[in-house]
Formats: structure tokens, C-alpha cells, sequence
């Protein structure tokens, strides 16, 4: 079984089906979806969410001069006899807010800040389950300005 999320001090990884994000064949967007290594547009900042829930607060280390936008993978964590421990890629969820202009594809309205974000519940349609779980998470900020 592949290792599909790697988090550590010096990176995060998330790789492509069928790879291993601990050691993936090389650094190279064929085999990893995201990769704090990898050479076009450094992220802003990395930071874990221990429950990504509807209605959460999450505050940025510091105040950005634009509004960054965000990627959120939210993930699952067990263990299974005979296997052992294991962490699951449980949803990849990407939102991008470039100014004025927001892109939500999901079920969650993400409002963005210069220093915050927030999660909250778009039900017009359909509510989301991701937000009423209790899952892990990790969040990516990336520069829009």
C-alpha cells in the first residue's frame, strides 16, 4: 500500500494515484499532485487543521498584502490488522480566491481574507458532509498578487 499524503517540517506531498509521497520516483508534477519542493510558485504557507469543520475559524501566521489563494486536502488517518497505520487521501477539495473573484468546488463556501479564512455551508443545494465530519485536514497558501 502507497503512502499518498507526506507531511514533515521541510515538506508536504501529496502524490498521484499509484505513487508514494514518502518516496516518489522524482520531484516532477507526473508523479506528485502537490509538492511543497516543487520549482513553480512556492507556497505561502502550510498549516494543519486537526478537524475541518462548517463554521471555523482559520487564522494565516501572518497578514498577507493580497488575499492568497488556498488549497485544502483533507484527509483520514487508521489502521488495519495485519497492515498496520496508514493515512488516506479522503477528499481533495481546490479553492482559488484571486481578489474579488472566488472559485469554491465544493459544497463549502470558503470566505478569504488577507489573514484569515473562513469555512462555511453552502446549502442552496446540498449541504456537505465534509464539513459536519470530524477529518483532518492541511491547508496550502499560495500567492495571487
Amino acid at each position: 500500500m502507497t503512502q499518498r499524503i507526506y507531511i514533515a517540517p521541510d515538506r508536504v506531498t501529496v502524490s498521484k494515484p499509484g505513487y508514494d509521497a514518502v518516496n516518489p520516483p522524482a520531484v516532477d508534477y507526473k508523479y506528485l499532485a502537490l509538492d511543497s519542493r516543487l520549482t513553480s510558485n512556492k507556497p505561502l504557507e502550510i498549516g494543519l487543521i486537526p478537524t475541518f469543520v462548517r463554521g471555523m475559524t482559520v487564522n494565516y501566521t501572518t497578514t498577507y498584502a493580497g488575499i492568497p489563494g488556498v488549497d485544502i486536502v483533507v484527509y483520514n488517518t487508521g489502521s488495519i490488522a495485519g497492515v498496520g497505520n496508514f493515512i488516506r487521501y479522503q477528499r481533495g477539495i481546490v479553492i482559488r480566491d484571486a481578489g474579488s473573484v472566488a472559485y469554491n468546488r465544493s459544497h463549502f463556501y470558503l470566505g478569504c481574507y488577507n489573514n484569515h479564512f473562513v469555512v462555511g455551508e453552502d446549502v442552496q443545494y446540498v449541504g456537505s458532509s465534509l464539513t459536519g465530519g470530524s477529518y483532518p485536514a492541511f491547508y496550502v497558501l499560495w500567492q495571487t498578487w
